[in-house]
């Protein structure tokens, strides 16, 4: 049963360092090529977004972000 988990907590992580990874590709050519140059979608524009959200949502938000730093302090700690 333990490696069960271990394997699924494995192949989230590699989910979590692939959409990070998609992410930042996904700024980079925005910044290179223009505002519609990844399918169309606004990315920067859609960060800022959901930044500005978790912040006019007060203690939700910070509890949100709170997690975010968490799994990405924890990502880069092992890599």
């Amino acid at each position: 049963m333990k490696e069960i988990f271990t394997n699924v907590r494995g192949v989230l992580g590699m989910a979590i360092d692939l959409g990070i990874s998609l992410i930042a590709i996904a700024v980079l050519v925005q910044i290179l090529f223009g505002t519609d140059a990844f399918f169309g979608q606004n990315v920067v524009t859609n960060l800022t977004t959901l930044i500005g959200s978790l912040g006019s949502e007060g203690l939700v938000g910070l509890f949100a972000f709170g997690v975010l730093l968490y799994v990405f302090n924890k990502r880069a700690a092992t890599t």
